[in-house]
C-alpha cells in the first residue's frame, strides 16, 4: 500500500543483502521525464498502469539479483503480482489503515490518496488487500533479519 514503507524497507534490505535497489516510480519518472502526478493528471491512470507494467518487465529483464520497490498499484494491475511472483520473491508489507492514513495525509504528491485520505485508504485496502495477500511473504514486522530468514526458507 502507499505509505507502508516500501522505499524505506527496500533500502534496508538492499544494504543488508548488498544488492542494488531499483525504485520503480523513479525509473518511470525518469523515462517519462515527468512526475507520477503529472502522468496521472495528463494521461490518466490506465496509461500510467501500462507504462508501469512495461517498465517493471524491462527492469526485471535488464537486471539480475536486484530489489525492486514498486508502487502500491503495481501488483494490482495487468497481472503485476503474478509476473513478480514468477520472476522473483514478493513481499507484502502489512500496515493498518490508521498508520497508512497518518503517513499519507500530508503527501500531496500521491494522486490516489488526494482528497479524503481516510476513505481513499479504506477503499484501496478493500480492493488491493486480496491481491497483496498473494505475495510469497507477508510481514507485519520491519526486521530485515527475520525477512531474510523467510526468503531463505523459500529458496530451500
Amino acid at each position: 500500500m502507499p505509505g507502508s514503507g516500501k522505499s524505506y524497507f527496500g533500502r534496508m534490505l538492499s544494504e543488508s543483502l548488498k544488492l542494488d535497489l531499483v525504485d520503480l516510480d523513479s525509473v518511470i519518472e525518469e523515462k517519462e521525464a515527468r512526475s507520477i502526478s503529472d502522468i496521472f493528471g495528463a494521461d490518466g491512470e490506465a496509461y500510467f498502469r501500462k507504462v508501469e507494467n512495461r517498465i517493471l518487465k524491462e527492469v526485471s529483464e535488464q537486471y539480475e539479483n536486484i530489489i525492486v520497490s514498486t508502487g502500491g498499484g503495481t501488483p494490482c494491475f495487468l497481472d503485476g503480482l503474478d509476473y513478480m511472483n514468477q520472476n522473483g520473491v514478493t513481499v507484502f508489507l502489512e500496515a493498518d489503515k490508521e498508520l497508512l492514513v497518518e503517513r499519507l495525509i500530508s503527501k500531496s504528491h500521491r494522486p490516489l490518496v488526494k482528497g479524503d485520505t481516510e476513505s481513499r485508504v479504506k477503499e484501496l485496502l478493500k480492493t488491493r488487500l486480496p491481491i497483496y495477500q498473494k505475495a510469497q511473504i507477508s510481514i507485519e514486522h520491519r526486521e530485515v533479519d527475520l525477512l531474510l530468514d523467510e526468503i531463505k526458507s523459500l529458496k530451500s
